[in-house]
């Protein structure tokens, strides 16, 4: 009886772990495109690390997942290229996760469809264009009637079925050479049949020629953009399609980045724990991104890796909770760095005032759009 106490009150001392929300897995940093203009795989070729997450790697990762409420099968690949993708993904439904993906479509053949209706919550398909002409200029090798005819098949098939989910989204990400296409693309969406279209930014940029196809800027959307994404809104009204629209305005209230490290975790190829994709980079050495027009040195943080260490381990490692210490203070003191540097009656960014010095995230996070909110 008295063992029995005791072990009950070791028990409530122990430490705690948080129910996250979402566990990104890279199944594979391999691609069936030979590279996408806006892909960092064309800046860096010669470094770029091609594999598969290994299944025993993925099997080490599974007594974890009833941690999360959500996996999502995807990183800087085609998660359909993964011999083993659909065993993943039953044995994250059967930790009680929902389960997505994101795939450029190419692959979506009716087997695959058939997969996606079995086994997936939610698949993304990123199509980037209304026309075959700009959708296969960003994307070189792919093959716009294919994509489309694909995922119509797979909404009818949804529809035979009578099934609500997986919910089927079309990702368009928001660039200068595609953006006039962005109305017709929702028609596009509406005609296929799919449930959501959503509008992202090109938020990495790994070099300058990258950085001339992003809409990010200092100021605010210039007129000819906020028409078209005012007539976009517009349009998903009129065809009663749900639409979500990231912002080009940075968010003045932003406390965690939209990755929010708190309450996500991303697993790399290679089996590393890492904040996320923009932290976990298949190349090998440093990299650097675009940042207003600046060239600003980064590097990988990850916090261990599941060959070595189970999750619990790998929760207690310096790195993970020196870097979550960041965002934690900031949560306990309720500021941010958009506040300082944006004003109440401004809705952009002075380029000139901008210091990265003055970057109060983590160090790591220096020159990422994604802790301004885009």
């Amino acid at each position: 009886m008295i063992k029995s106490l005791r072990n009950f009150f070791r028990g409530l001392r122990a430490p705690k772990f948080p129910v996250f929300q979402h566990l990104q897995v890279e199944v594979t940093t391999r691609c069936n495109l030979p590279g996408c203009l806006m892909c960092p795989r064309n800046a860096w070729p010669e470094r770029w690390l091609s594999q598969d997450l290994s299944w025993e790697n993925f099997e080490r990762l599974i007594p974890a997942l009833k941690l999360f409420k959500h996996v999502h099968l995807s990183g800087w690949g085609e998660p359909l290229l993964h011999p083993q993708l659909w065993d993943m993904a039953k044995a994250a439904r059967s930790q009680g996760c929902t389960v997505s993906l994101t795939t450029n479509g190419m692959d979506l053949t009716e087997a695959m469809q058939m997969q996606v209706l079995e086994q997936l919550d939610m698949v993304a398909v990123s199509l980037d264009g209304a026309t075959a002409e700009t959708f296969e200029r960003l994307r070189p090798g792919s093959d716009f009637q294919r994509v489309t005819q694909q995922v119509a098949e797979l909404c009818a098939r949804k529809r035979s079925l009578v099934k609500s989910e997986p919910e089927v989204v079309l990702l368009f990400m928001k660039m200068k050479p595609n953006l006039a296409e962005l109305p017709a693309f929702l028609e596009l969406g509406s005609s296929l049949g799919v449930d959501r279209v959503n509008a992202t930014n090109l938020d990495f940029s790994p070099s300058p020629e990258v950085e001339s196809l992003s809409l990010i800027a200092p100021g605010p959307p210039i007129r000819e953009t906020a028409e078209v994404l005012e007539r976009a809104g517009q349009k998903a009204k009129e065809l009663s399609l749900p639409f979500r629209d990231l912002s080009l305005i940075p968010t003045k209230d932003l406390i965690v980045c939209d990755a929010n490290p708190l309450k996500n975790v991303f697993v790399t190829a290679s089996g590393n724990f890492a904040p996320c994709v923009y932290l976990g980079l298949p190349v090998a050495g440093d990299f650097s991104r675009q940042f207003f027009q600046k060239s600003v040195g980064a590097q990988n943080y990850t916090y261990g890796g599941i060959h070595l260490q189970n999750f619990h381990e790998i929760c207690r490692q310096p790195a993970y909770q020196e870097f979550l210490g960041h965002f934690r203070r900031w949560v306990r003191e309720g500021s941010n760095l958009i506040n300082d540097v944006v004003t109440s009656s401004q809705a952009s960014i002075p380029q000139d005032r901008f210091d990265l010095e003055r970057f109060s995230w983590p160090p790591a996070c220096r020159g990422c759009y994604k802790t301004l909110g885009f």
